[in-house]
């Protein structure tokens, strides 16, 4: 990577996941109880690769059994904040839940220290490997006690003893007068569907929501957890009922409307609905997300839905605007500070959109999506190999088609068609909402007109321009291939057609001045430019085009006028 990359985003120096190899080194160190050597081996291995999860675990049990409980729960702590998720976590050997006990130790030695707060932290880390640990439960129960909090500990007691029943003859039980076992209440259902919710589990989940629902149907958390479980399943007219009877029942709760505005969005997306059922559902998804801001003025996730419902719409002012009035409500908001970054890369002010990405990389350097609008800035620069590497790390990350599709643009620049083809073919796969189909049937087209399959090619053209007749590229790239294939009727009529297309948008202006180019026609390329610019003159992303062809055409004089008036205006 050059140099100027690295100097500008030094804090998104990517650190290499632990081999098995290197891992097990030190775990069989530690398991021959040679603990002075494992925990010089875990300790020089985190220095080495600090924001390796892995590491940090295995360091926090090296010094848990040498008996300095302070350092364990720092690198415990770490690893559990470096993964996310405890599950992350990849502890290599096939250790089962052992380390669940590593954890409550923790949380008993900082009960026993009077640090309450951490005595939780550690007693909800092990609760995330195991939501049905009963001796989770107990401790917390103390804790809450210690806390002199008695509600909140008989709750987690009569949780403990709902895990094991074994636990009804325990001090525990007797410290609350329970003497059955307690019947699972909304609550424990409520909570239960949460945790099937983010496991995936999600007609469990549906099953638990129910069920507490039964139990208190005017709940609008619970029906909105319903929801939330409907629209996952992509079960969109379910949803939609469940949340106007969470409106019905409780018209304040704020969160109904933000989940009525993900349904509308949806419905936007759907392929078989016509223009105007699509201009109405993103008229519904504003307008929940305006009713969700007059409830609740004061929450960041309002601010932020509003704000991507109008980058969504390129009102890259307004989605800032919003972007940044969520951040007064916290200001280590990583979406936001990515929004804010989005939106500026979107309307090509790269200097903005460097300090936010600055600012995201801060708060989470391990994001996928840094990597990812890394690269778009880079492409914008054309720094394509350095757009590579961050596009690579990105689909090491994720699996995203936006990523793929990238990444295929890149190798189809280098003209390498069969590794554009594949990466082509992998964004095709994970396009399950078809959000890019058009654009990828039409690179796909290209790869085959290049590589001389031109029945291929014509197949995937063809689907490009039916599936958005007004693409004026997509149609200049079919021509091509009847021209090729030497159907000269059909090469004139979509020849014409093109020649009497009516650029209305930005981007129409763009791409019709670079067919124009292609053809060897860069006078009319420049003009075509020239009258976007003319009728458009607040699309700074005209200018910056047309500010390309002028450095490809050789015109140092007009390229420099044309920067300065960008500097002026923008």
């Amino acid at each position: 990577m050059k140099k100027f990359i690295i100097s500008m985003f030094i804090f998104f120096v990517l650190i290499s996941k632990a081999t098995a190899a290197e891992i097990t080194d030190g775990i069989k160190l530690l398991n021959s109880n040679n603990l002075n050597k494992a925990c010089e081996f875990f300790k020089n291995y985190t220095d080495n690769k600090p924001n390796d999860p892995d590491g940090h675990y295995w360091l926090g049990l090296c010094y848990k059994r040498a008996g300095q409980n302070e350092l364990s729960a720092y690198h415990l702590q770490k690893s559990f904040e470096l993964s996310q998720t405890i599950e992350d976590i990849d502890i290599v050997e096939p250790i089962g839940f052992k380390n669940q006990n590593d954890y409550l130790d923790i949380a008993l030695m900082y009960l026993e220290n009077g640090d309450f707060d951490k005595a939780h932290t550690y007693t909800d880390m092990t609760l995330k490997l195991n939501p049905d640990n009963a001796d989770a439960y107990s401790l917390r129960s103390k804790i809450y006690l210690a806390q002199e909090d008695k509600d909140n500990a008989r709750l987690a007691a009569i949780r403990a003893i709902q895990a094991d029943n074994s636990l009804l003859n325990s001090d525990l039980a007797k410290e609350f007068d329970i003497v059955e076992v307690p019947p699972f209440d909304f609550e424990y259902y409520n909570s239960k569907g949460v945790e099937y919710f983010y496991r995936g589990e999600l007609e469990n989940a549906v099953k638990c929501f129910k069920k507490s629902l039964d139990m208190n149907f005017r709940n609008p958390v619970a029906l909105n957890n319903l929801a939330q479980a409907y629209i996952k399943m992509q079960n969109l007219e379910q949803a939609k009922n469940t949340l106007n009877k969470a409106k019905i029942l409780n018209p304040k709760y704020y969160q109904t409307y933000i989940n009525l505005s993900s349904v509308a969005k949806l419905e936007s997306l759907r392929d078989d609905i016509s223009e105007f059922k699509r201009k109405k559902y993103k008229s519904e998804q504003e307008k929940y997300l305006k009713q969700a801001l007059k409830i609740n003025p004061n929450d960041k996730r309002v601010y932020l839905e509003l704000a991507n419902y109008e980058l969504e719409q390129k009102n890259f002012e307004k989605a800032i605007k919003y972007f940044n009035t969520a951040l007064v409500y916290d200001d280590e908001y990583f979406e936001a500070y990515l929004g804010i970054a989005i939106a500026y890369i979107e309307s090509g002010n790269m200097q903005k959109a460097l300090l936010a990405l600055r600012n995201a990389g801060a708060l989470n350097s391990k994001s996928d999506e840094i990597s990812f609008y890394l690269a778009k800035m880079c492409i914008l620069d054309n720094k394509f190999d350095e757009a590579k590497e961050y596009l690579e790390d990105a689909v090491s990350k994720a699996d995203d088609s936006d990523y793929y599709l990238e990444l295929g643009k890149i190798y189809f620049g280098k003209n390498d068609y069969t590794k554009a083809s594949e990466m082509f073919l992998k964004a095709q796969s994970l396009d399950v909402r078809l959000k890019n189909a058009a654009e990828l049937y039409n690179y796909l087209g290209l790869c085959y007109y290049h590589t001389k399959n031109l029945k291929n090619a014509y197949s995937n053209l063809k689907k490009a321009v039916d599936m958005n007749p007004d693409n004026v590229i997509y149609m200049y790239n079919l021509s091509l291939v009847y021209k090729s294939t030497k159907q000269e009727g059909e090469y004139q009529k979509m020849y014409q057609k093109i020649m009497r297309f009516d650029p209305k948008t930005a981007q129409d202006y763009i791409d019709l001045s670079t067919i124009y180019y292609d053809r060897g026609q860069s006078d009319i390329a420049r003009s075509t430019l020239d009258e976007g610019i003319k009728k458009m003159p607040d699309k700074k992303i005209i200018y910056l085009a047309k500010l390309k062809l002028l450095k490809t055409l050789g015109d140092k004089e007009g390229a420099d006028k044309l920067q300065e008036l960008i500097n002026k205006i923008f």
